[in-house]
C-alpha cells in the first residue's frame, strides 16, 4: 500500500511494490463451466493493496458462482481495479474502457466496471466520458460487486462510491487467491490520515482504519493453514497502524508482528510501506528480535531536502530520517533499506535536487522506486503550487538518480558474493527456464539452476552466491531446503 506515489516515472524494480501502467490480468484460461454472464475478465492495476482488494473481490464474486476468465471477448463481466497514482496507469485504463464500445454496442448484457482509485476519484465523470460503462465502484463498498452487477444489467448503471461507512466491512479471507500460493498479503489498516501534497490516496481510500489483532492473526493462521509461509502486511503508512483501535491503549504494529511470530509454519514476515515519522523505537526493536521478521524496511524519503519535503508536507526532516536509519542500522543485524523518490517536485531547484543526490550517495538505498512528478487531480499539491518544472529536466534528474541507485546496488549486491542466502523459491525465472527464481530475507531477488519438476516451489533453499548483477543475485543450490 504502499506509499503514496508521483504519478510518472521510471521505476528501479526492489520488490513487488513496483504500480504499473499495464495492468495484471487475474486468472487463466476460459471458464467454460459457468454460462456467459457468469464469466469475468478482470485486470488490475497499482500497488499490492489494488492485488489485495482485487482477491478480496475475485472471493466475493466466486462465492456468487462468478467464474474469472483471461480472454475479454469470452466475458460477461469486464472489471478494471484502477490506480489513481499515476497518470499514465489511468489513461492505460481509460483507453483499454475506450476500446470495449464496439464490444458493448454488440453485447448490450455486457456489463463494464471501473473500480478502485480512480473511480472514487472521478466518480460521475467515467460515466459522462464512457456510456459503456455500467459499474463506477470505488475502495469502500467494492464486496458489493455481485449485488452492482446485477443492479448494473437490470438498470443500465450503478455508482457506489461511500467511504465513510455505517458498518466496517471485514475485509478478512480464509484462503489465499494470489498468483503465488506460498506467499500472501495481508491488510492490517486502510485508508491515510496523511496531507502529502502530492497524493491522491487519502481522497480515494479514506481515514486511517486498523484491523483488530486478533482478526488479522485469524487470517494469517488461516492462510499459513492453506500452505502460505511468507505474508506481507499491508497498510497505506503500515507503521501507523494501531491509531484509534482501543480507546485508552497504545497498539502499534510491534504488537501484530509479536503475534504472527508465534504461528507455527510461517516462516516470513514483511510489511509495507513505512512513513518516517512513525517508526519508532518499539517497532526497530520487534524487527531485531523477531526471527521470522525479514530484516528489510521499504522507507520512503521522497526527497533528499527539508524545504521540498515541507512543501510536501512529510512532516518529517532529513535529519529525523537519518535518526531512524541509524537506529535501524544500529539494532538490527543485516537491515537492508529502500525508498522512494520524487524528481521535479513544485519549485525543486537544482540545488534541492543535489541534496537527494548526496542523500543517496550517503544512505546507500538497496534499491529506489524513482518517479517524475506530475500534478493529480484532487491533491493539494494541483490547488497550491504550479507544476514548474519543466518536463525535460525531470527527465534528466530521473535518469541520473537512477543510474545512481544501479551503481549503489550493485556495490551492494557484490558484497553478498561468497553468502548462502535462503531463498524462498517462487518458480522459474521469467527470462531462463532452466532457472529458479526467489528472494532473500533482504528482499533481493535470487536465481539458481534448477528445474521446476524438482518440487522445490514454495521451499527455503540455500544458495550459495556466486555472482552479482544490479537487480539480480545468482548462485548454486548447496542444499535440499525444506
Amino acid at each position: 500500500m504502499p506509499e503514496p506515489r508521483a504519478a510518472t516515472g521510471t521505476v528501479v524494480p526492489i520488490d513487488k511494490l513496483s504500480t504499473s501502467s499495464d495492468g495484471e490480468v487475474l486468472g487463466s484460461g476460459g471458464a467454460p463451466e459457468v454460462p456467459w454472464e457468469k464469466r469475468v475478465y478482470f485486470e488490475v492495476f497499482g500497488c499490492q493493496m489494488n492485488k489485495l482488494d482485487s482477491e478480496l473481490m475475485v472471493g466475493a464474486l466466486e462465492e456468487e458462482g462468478y467464474r474469472l476468465t483471461d480472454d475479454v471477448e469470452d466475458a460477461g463481466v469486464i472489471l478494471y481495479n484502477t490506480c489513481a497514482v499515476r497518470e499514465q496507469a489511468e489513461n492505460r485504463v481509460f483507453s483499454k474502457v475506450g476500446a470495449l464500445k464496439p464490444l458493448k454496442r454488440k453485447r448490450p448484457d455486457l456489463v463494464i466496471g471501473v473500480l478502485g482509485c480512480s473511480a472514487q476519484n472521478h466518480r460521475e465523470k467515467i460515466f459522462a466520458r464512457l456510456p459503456q460503462v455500467g459499474i463506477v465502484c470505488g475502495t469502500g463498498e467494492f464486496l458489493r460487486l455481485p449485488e452492482l452487477i446485477e443492479t448494473a444489467r437490470k438498470q443500465g448503471r450503478v455508482a457506489a462510491l461511500k467511504l465513510d461507512l455505517e458498518t466496517t466491512p471485514r475485509f478478512t479471507r480464509t484462503r489465499n487467491l494470489g498468483p503465488n500460493p506460498f506467499s500472501a498479503f495481508v491488510s492490517v489498516m486502510r485508508g491515510c490520515d496523511q496531507a502529502c501534497t502530492f497524493c491522491v490516496v487519502p481522497k480515494t481510500r479514506g481515514k486511517e482504519l486498523s484491523r483488530p489483532v486478533i482478526e488479522i492473526v485469524d487470517e494469517a493462521r488461516s492462510l499459513v493453514d492453506g500452505g502460505v509461509r511468507e505474508i506481507t502486511l499491508l497498510g497505506q503508512t503500515v507503521n501507523s497502524y494501531g491509531k484509534r483501535l482501543a480507546k485508552g491503549r497504545s497498539i502499534g504494529l510491534q504488537h501484530v508482528l509479536h503475534e504472527l511470530n508465534k504461528i507455527r509454519g510461517l516462516e516470513r514476515i514483511r510489511f509495507i510501506t513505512s512513513h518516517p515519522r512513525f517508526m519508532n523505537s518499539e517497532l526497530v526493536d520487534a524487527m531485531a528480535a523477531l526471527e521470522k521478521v525479514c530484516e528489510y524496511l521499504h522507507l520512503p524519503v521522497q526527497s533528499g531536502a527539508d524545504s521540498v519535503l515541507k512543501r510536501m508536507l512529510r512532516t518529517y526532516t532529513i535529519e529525523q530520517y537519518r535518526s531512524v536509519i541509524s537506529q535501524c542500522r544500529e539494532k538490527i543485524h543485516g537491515f537492508a533499506v529502500a525508498t522512494d523518490l520524487i524528481v521535479g517536485f513544485c519549485g525543486e531547484t537544482e540545488d534541492e535536487f543535489q541534496a537527494t543526490v548526496r542523500l543517496m550517495e550517503e544512505i546507500k538505498f538497496q534499491g529506489s522506486f524513482v518517479f517524475r512528478y506530475s500534478q493529480r487531480e484532487g491533491t493539494r499539491a494541483a490547488e497550491d503550487y504550479r507544476d514548474d518544472v519543466p518536463e525535460e529536466v525531470k527527465r534528466e534528474r530521473n535518469q541520473i538518480l537512477l543510474k545512481l541507485q544501479q551503481k549503489i546496488s550493485g556495490e551492494i549486491n557484490t558484497e553478498r558474493i561468497g553468502l548462502t542466502e535462503e531463498v524462498l523459491v517462487e518458480g522459474p525465472s521469467k527470462f531462463d527456464a532452466a532457472r529458479l527464481t526467489g528472494r532473500n530475507r533482504a528482499n533481493q531477488i535470487v536465481v539458481f539452476p534448477g528445474k521446476v519438476d524438482e518440487s522445490l516451489v514454495g521451499k527455503l533453499v540455500p544458495v550459495l552466491i556466486q555472482e552479482a548483477k544490479p537487480l539480480v543475485l545468482v548462485g548454486e543450490r548447496v542444499g535440499p531446503g525444506r
